[in-house]
């Protein structure tokens, strides 16, 4: 499957700049690095992150969906794996995902050409658009009309104080991406959400910014916090 997103997976393979492996497929992408040894395979089609997206019962549907279900359309301002962006566009939203680093970009775009191949998730990728730029560029430049129903923040969450390693899907995210400017983004953001601003933090951790959210939804590590603009 020779598509834009698995040539540019190839060319960042070929660069020699990478500090992973690439080895894109038909199903998505494995990357590997030797020292110190991890390996991470990233697919919308199969595995953990595909399971998760199809489970109805997440709070963070429940943080993206009004009461009238009005809301339709999600801006995810930090992308990274594209996780979170998958379990919305697999219950119905339409997701723009945005990710300023190159090997993410390239990593999740494949991903989503690669469900778009499958029969079974054809429906659900037509739903998701992924964007190569830094957020607060993106948001800066849509005309003063363009609003999303929902923008969705996820900041990399700090180190846990146990020390604990985290999976090797987040020890490699937190190598390629970093919170630079979430704040400005978040202000930005509550100007161009239509309904509500959503904001992923650890379940304990502080707000984003001295704002208080108007409604809370937890789960047992992790919460959402909902931002309503209308």
């Amino acid at each position: 499957m020779n598509t834009p997103a698995r040539r540019a997976l190839e060319r960042l393979a070929e660069a020699g700049t990478c500090p992973f492996a690439i080895d894109a497929d038909a199903e998505g992408t494995r990357l590997r690095r030797d020292a110190p040894r991890i390996e991470f395979r990233h697919s919308f089609v199969a595995g953990p992150i595909a399971r998760r997206a199809r489970q109805s019962n997440q709070a963070l549907l429940r943080a993206c969906r009004d009461r009238k279900r009005t809301i339709a359309s999600v801006l995810d301002l930090t992308a990274g794996w594209g996780a979170d962006a998958l379990v919305l566009a697999n219950h119905g939203y339409r997701v723009d995902l945005v990710e300023r680093d190159a090997l993410l970009h390239a990593v999740v775009a494949h991903a989503i050409e690669c469900l778009g191949a499958d029969p079974d998730g054809a429906a659900c990728a037509a739903r998701m658009r992924c964007h190569h730029a830094d957020s607060r560029d993106f948001l800066e430049s849509l005309a003063p009309a363009r609003r999303f129903d929902c923008i969705y923040l996820d900041p990399m969450f700090p180190p846990h104080k146990s020390g604990a390693r985290p999976g090797k899907e987040m020890q490699l995210l937190q190598q390629l991406t970093a919170n630079a400017g979430l704040e400005a983004c978040f202000e930005l953001a509550l100007q161009r959400a239509r309904n509500r601003v959503v904001v992923k933090r650890p379940a304990k951790a502080p707000a984003l910014t001295a704002r208080e959210p108007d409604i809370v939804y937890r789960e047992k590590t992790i919460r959402f916090d909902v931002y309503l603009t209308a």
